[in-house]
């Protein structure tokens, strides 16, 4: 953890506004700097399929792994999106939205090994904590929901 002044940039940063947390479960919206409306997701599961399908077609970061199916390969979704991040502008700053429970700032810098690595800011708590993993991710989403409850 880290002092009450932290700041965090990056081209993909993600604002997660959590605006209720039923059965240890949270709701709210996410806004990107680059999508005009917030995104809704009803779970945690929701919320982070969408934010990697966000990466995925932001082309940034780019996965390092492509996913195993049960079912047949689209060989298309493995190849990088020329629609990347890198060659567009922000339309807005997310860091001025608030969640009714929480506000996480979200930079995910890495997706290797299958999972996310990066760094996340609770505004409310002015902590700012890295991650290893989308499980380690959702500890500290569970942790900065508790704490503001």
């Amino acid at each position: 953890m880290s002092d009450s002044n932290e700041r965090i940039y990056g081209k993909n940063l993600i604002c997660v506004c959590i605006e209720s947390c039923e059965n240890n479960d949270v709701q709210g919206v996410l806004w990107t700097p680059y999508e005009e409306d917030s995104i809704g997701f009803s779970n945690f599961y929701e919320m982070v399929m969408l934010m990697d399908k966000l990466y995925d077609n932001w082309d940034f970061p780019q996965r390092t792994t492509s996913y195993r199916t049960f079912g047949k390969k689209n060989k298309l979704e493995d190849y990088h999106n020329p629609n990347s991040i890198r060659k567009r502008e922000p339309i807005r700053d997310v860091k001025s939205f608030r969640g009714e429970v929480a506000t996480l700032l979200v930079q995910v810098k890495f997706r290797q090994y299958t999972s996310w690595q990066g760094q996340v800011l609770w505004t409310e708590g002015k902590k700012k904590i890295h991650f290893r993993s989308v499980l380690e991710f959702m500890k500290l989403v569970n942790s900065a929901v508790s704490m503001a409850e």
